[in-house]
């Protein structure tokens, strides 16, 4: 059984006045990123056993990660870049082998009191500062097998918000097993349980792999188009139409460069983040709104060869009252009652042979209002079991790995 490790005794001082945070980026390979231009993290500095300061930059624009207006930088970006820090903390901090994979149970993130203006596009890059905090460290035979990360982001001095994850590290070993045993336990593709689908305008990104039972073709009614996503481009809608009302079937097309640009054998969390975001965009279109608050889970590895469902529902204040057997209230599948120009918040569920293999909660405002915000009693963004650190089924759960 993986143990709580212990502060150890000796000085972590604070980074000289000499150095500069964002002066290059990081190894690629410290944040699993295949692409330089993909690296967000760009110094790092231990200040406790636990804690570090973390420097990270973000493009203006980001080819991919780009709102409407393109007045604002991406609130996506937030998850990304803790996650980045987190696998550097990993390395860099714990000592984990660059070859060691990490698997993410948990990602979160909310804005600051600037709202989206703390995130606005300027002149210069967005220069940010990360005060990373660990906490739940497990270590197993003198390795790290699992922390939380909790991040405090600052822009120019300024809060722009809060993110934190939840990780665990896989040898190679317990990776293969893991994903062997998975695949080998796979059930037959159906729908409502992910076929991939190959992005709508370039069939030929998409693996020539057909599933043993695919989904069926669905008509055009339920076709999600670019524009109800707020994506000016087809290569970046990752829903594809689907046979169930008020659903669509998740696309990974494992060509693109932002979304599988580091080589995977299933479905990547960036993507898992995107479709929540499309399908809560969905449910306001044609008005272009911005998730400025994201809570997500995951309980399973989503794998590319068979279809996966994603259901996207407005919350209401009655929690639990009035859902179904999926945890969605009953009826109202993307078509709720319009929440008028206020926060609405957004359940998305993404269920692959017949378990829900991830959960996200996001906060959406208009892209020109002024965005809400919502705190756990400690400060930091809530999220689904979050005190547990692990998903709905324990340490049994499948990771989605990172």
């Amino acid at each position: 059984m993986p143990w709580i490790a212990a502060p150890d005794d000796g000085p972590y001082p604070h980074p000289g006045s000499g150095y500069d945070f964002h002066d290059r980026t990081v190894s690629r390979q410290l944040v699993h990123r295949a692409a330089v231009s993909e690296v967000l993290i760009t110094g790092w500095q231990a200040t406790g056993p636990y804690d570090f300061l973390v420097g990270a930059q973000w493009p203006r624009p980001h080819d991919f990660h780009r709102p409407p207006g393109a007045r604002h930088h991406d609130p996506l970006l937030l998850a990304e870049t803790v996650r980045q820090a987190g696998l550097l903390i990993g390395h860099v901090g714990f000592g984990v082998p660059r070859d060691h994979e990490f698997a993410l149970d948990e990602l979160s993130y909310t804005l600051g009191p600037d709202g989206m203006d703390g995130l606005a596009v300027t002149a210069a890059p967005a220069s940010l500062m990360l005060e990373v905090g660990c906490q739940d460290v497990r270590m197993r035979h003198g390795r790290l097998a699992s922390l939380r990360v909790h991040a405090e982001i600052r822009r120019d001095g300024r809060p722009v918000g809060r993110a934190g994850g939840q990780l665990r590290v896989l040898t190679p070993a317990a990776y293969a097993r893991l994903r062997g045993s998975a695949r080998r336990g796979a059930a037959p593709g159906r729908p409502g349980g992910a076929a991939t689908v190959p992005p709508q305008g370039n069939p030929q990104s998409a693996p020539q792999s057909t599933p043993a039972h695919p989904a069926p073709a669905p008509g055009p009614a339920r076709q999600a188009v670019p524009a109800q996503a707020d994506r000016d481009r087809p290569d970046g809608l990752v829903l594809g139409p689907s046979p169930v009302p008020g659903s669509w079937l998740l696309q990974a097309g494992t060509g693109h460069p932002v979304l599988f640009d580091r080589a995977a054998d299933h479905v990547p969390g960036l993507l898992v983040l995107e479709a929540a975001r499309q399908a809560a965009q969905q449910l306001r279109h044609p008005e272009p709104v911005l998730p400025v608050e994201l809570v997500s889970s995951f309980h399973g590895f989503i794998e590319l060869d068979r279809p996966c469902l994603v259901r996207a529902v407005r919350e209401t204040d009655g929690g639990a009252a009035g859902r179904g057997d999926d945890g969605a209230r009953s009826g109202d599948g993307v078509h709720g009652p319009d929440a008028g120009d206020g926060p609405v918040p957004v359940r998305v569920l993404l269920v692959q042979d017949g378990r829900t293999a991830a959960e996200c909660r996001l906060l959406t405002v208009p892209a020109g209002g002024a965005p809400g915000r919502r705190e756990t009693r400690d400060g930091r963004p809530g999220g689904p079991d979050r005190g547990a650190g692990r998903g709905p089924h324990g340490d049994e759960s499948l990771p989605l790995a990172s």
